[in-house]
């Protein structure tokens, strides 16, 4: 009786660790799926620029833009391209591919090519329209709203038909990004802000203020 007893322990065990693992991968894949799609709002953003004869300024984005594609329909991982924009210095804009996985309940973020990116976001908020919450040493928010949920990203007669978007665009960071006929505004304002400035000089630093201790 004791050792039936015991097995029917070890049992329940099991069956509870799987029952756990499931609801978890479960949550994990509805958070994916809320958070698939297009994004746009303050993500902290910025870098700073050496000019030739030494002079350091810093330049903070005005927005981001941020497209989660997870890698198959239900993954709860994926792929992703933001696209930072900036009304003063010597790039109107700055762009990045990035990865991401959401296990149990955390996002993870992974920026080929700029580790310094790579971030966990924490404590967050989020449902079919509103996105935030905090990167892992930050005690700033970022706050984003969605401007379109996943679809099929890749029929661009539809999107055209259903929000709007003009074209896709190779950036000269080689990001593939959406753009909206705002973001096109917004991108010749930036332009007509930019004109005349030199272009020579480099970034030496950049960023989110948000994802700064």
């Amino acid at each position: 009786m004791k050792k039936a007893f015991s097995l029917f322990n070890i049992i329940a065990v099991i069956g509870l660790c799987t029952m756990f693992t499931s609801c978890n991968e479960d949550a994990d894949t509805e958070i994916s799926m809320t958070m698939s799609g297009q994004w746009t709002g303050d993500w902290g953003m910025y870098y700073g620029y050496t000019y030739p004869d030494g002079t350091y300024v810093e330049y903070d984005s005005y927005d981001t833009d941020l497209v989660f594609y997870p890698d198959y329909d239900y993954a709860s991982h994926g792929y992703g391209y933001q696209v930072d924009w900036y009304r003063t210095g010597p790039y109107e804009r700055l762009s990045y591919r990035f990865s991401w996985n959401v296990v149990n309940g955390r996002i993870f973020l992974t920026y080929p090519g700029y580790p310094e990116y790579d971030t966990t976001i924490r404590d967050y908020r989020l449902n079919n329209n509103h996105f935030t919450g905090y990167f892992i040493n930050s005690s700033t928010p970022f706050d984003l709203i969605k401007i379109a949920d996943y679809y099929n990203w890749y029929d661009y007669d539809y999107l055209y038909r259903s929000h709007g978007y003009v074209y896709l665009e190779w950036d000269w960071d080689g990001a593939y990004y959406y753009d909206t006929y705002y973001a096109k505004m917004r991108k010749a304002e930036a332009t007509a802000d930019n004109a005349g400035k030199p272009s020579v000089g480099r970034i030496t630093k950049r960023g989110s203020r948000f994802a700064e201790k």
